[in-house]
């Protein structure tokens, strides 16, 4: 089985720069969250590691790369992060 897998980050990654995401695919979530966690996983996450921005796995769906890319064409990350939903001001 694979999946589909939403990281949140703490802060931006660039100052001046809103990415505060990262979507990735994996058939071994574990393995790949501990790899991106010791900034071996994706680069963006080394950078994050570097500045010592940490991360948390906001969201798992059941799929396979071509959801993956599905999600990342949308480039609506924020939209569809539950940690950004709730801490989103005046929502109702």
């Amino acid at each position: 089985m694979s999946y589909v897998y939403l990281l949140h980050f703490s802060k931006p990654i660039t100052p001046g720069r809103p990415a505060q995401h990262y979507l990735g695919w994996a058939s071994d979530l574990d393995d790949r969250i501990r790899k991106h966690r010791n900034g071996k996983g994706s680069r963006l996450c080394q950078v994050a590691k570097e500045r010592g921005i940490s991360f948390e796995l906001a969201e798992v769906w059941k799929g396979d790369r071509a959801l993956e890319r599905k999600l990342k064409q949308n480039k609506n990350s924020p939209k569809i992060c539950p940690i950004c939903y709730h801490n989103k001001p005046n929502r109702k």
